[in-house]
């Protein structure tokens, strides 16, 4: 027989599981499992209720010591039923007024229904708690998690529902279409791998994959060397430190498409950086990256890198300024090299800079997309593609959905690639040091 904490934590966990089928029913994944598993989600809550109030063998109400809070999740049932009423039919033409956002009431009208059956849930397993517990030490699962801090857990409740709505759900039903024939607009014909098979298959999408690869790379050890030397000149107390701060960091209040803009006019042949050293007298120099489609992709590592790296050099400041200036003294004391003391001593200490300017240039790099647009459009020819524009132009312009789903969705996984490593590297280790 499972003990009063497991029940209590299998009741939290059903009821958050009715909710993301509820959610996943409602954005448009219409199988039949996600309309009807919450029903039988919330009805196992119930019985786990039960339970609970059969182990507890007493329950009351004007004697509960969590009266008050009891009564507040009976108002909140009470609210989500009138928003649930509101949208029936029968209600709307007895008040004519609220026809008029009838579209904002059927859609609210799922929630509704599901917020006043576990609101008045919650009050009745608050009941059995509040009269089994009267003199308690420590609250236990469901008292921690429906009384104690309920006002910040309610004021973050927006943010929490942005953010399964937007990351978790979007990315859901990015993944469920991905693996459907959507054209112009989603569908649920399910056609398998066919849509990754069409993806693996295409020249432009290597060549997409090759290029942020080579930007990647690229990007990452640049980014971070040059970013960091910087740091450490303007650490040495240099003079007009504020004035040279200010004009490296001053490339990355620009947008991407004002960068890209900008260096696209720098590398052009007819009036850029190859026609100012012509007209020196080097009339053999040829200076063309964005039209040589070898090398495309390193001018627009140039832009980026001139953007970014500003950006890496305060990071890496901030981290340097945090370094125990007894550090310095004795490394002096011992006459260890200056060049020494940054490799074996500061780095090491910097480490979590580090891990956080890597996950920064990582989630830049894979999302890369208006300055390739504003330089070169992904020419010449296909030579500049990446696989942020692949996604635009398969979702927008060839009206191709299912493609495009498939090649983020790719996108996706290359991002767990590159955080759940790091994210290891920041948390995992801490529960074996």
């Amino acid at each position: 027989m499972f003990n009063k904490v497991q029940l209590e934590r299998f009741f939290v966990g059903s009821v958050m599981l009715a909710f993301v089928s509820l959610v996943l029913s409602i954005v448009g994944i219409k199988s039949q499992l996600f309309q009807n598993i919450q029903y039988l989600l919330l009805f196992i809550s119930s019985v786990i209720v039960l339970l609970i109030g059969i182990q507890s063998k007493s329950i009351n109400f004007f004697s509960n010591r969590l009266q008050k809070q009891i009564l507040g999740w009976l108002i909140s049932a009470i609210c989500s039923a009138a928003i649930w009423a509101f949208a029936q039919k029968g209600i709307q033409s007895i008040f004519p007024a609220i026809m008029g956002y009838r579209k904002a009431w059927n859609t609210l009208e799922p929630f509704a229904l599901y917020a006043t059956v576990v609101f008045i849930m919650f009050a009745l397993m608050l009941i059995i708690i509040g009269a089994r517990d009267t003199k308690i030490d420590r609250p236990g699962y469901i008292e921690r998690f429906l009384v104690y801090n309920l006002s910040s857990k309610i004021a973050a409740m927006p943010m929490i529902f942005t953010s399964i709505g937007i990351f978790i759900i979007a990315t859901l039903w990015t993944i469920y279409h991905s693996f459907t024939n959507s054209r112009m607009l989603p569908k649920s014909d399910f056609i398998g791998l066919g849509q990754y098979e069409r993806l693996w298959s295409s020249d432009r999408w290597y060549m997409s994959i090759e290029n942020l690869a080579i930007y990647g790379v690229c990007s990452l050890i640049f980014s971070l060397f040059i970013g960091f030397m910087l740091a450490a000149l303007l650490d040495q107390k240099t003079r007009f430190e504020n004035t040279f701060r200010t004009i490296f960091l001053y490339p990355f209040a620009l947008s991407f498409i004002v960068t890209g803009l900008v260096w696209q006019w720098i590398l052009n042949p007819d009036y850029g950086v190859e026609k100012i050293i012509r007209s020196l007298g080097f009339d053999s120099f040829v200076f063309n990256p964005l039209y040589n489609a070898d090398i495309v992709i390193y001018g627009i590592l140039a832009a980026g890198l001139w953007q970014g790296t500003g950006f890496i050099m305060c990071l890496m400041l901030a981290g340097l300024r945090g370094v125990d200036q007894e550090i310095w003294k004795a490394t002096r004391i011992d006459g260890i090299p200056m060049w020494k003391t940054y490799i074996q001593v500061v780095i090491p200490m910097m480490r979590p800079v580090f891990v956080t300017t890597l996950v920064i240039i990582a989630a830049g790099i894979i999302k890369v997309y208006d300055l390739v647009v504003a330089q070169t459009s992904g020419g010449p020819g296909i030579s500049s593609e990446v696989p942020a524009k692949y996604v635009y132009d398969y979702m927008f312009s060839a009206q191709n959905l299912g493609q495009g789903f498939a090649a983020s969705t790719m996108m996706l996984v290359s991002v767990l690639i590159v955080l759940i490593p790091f994210a290891y590297l920041e948390f995992g280790r801490r529960k074996y040091d």
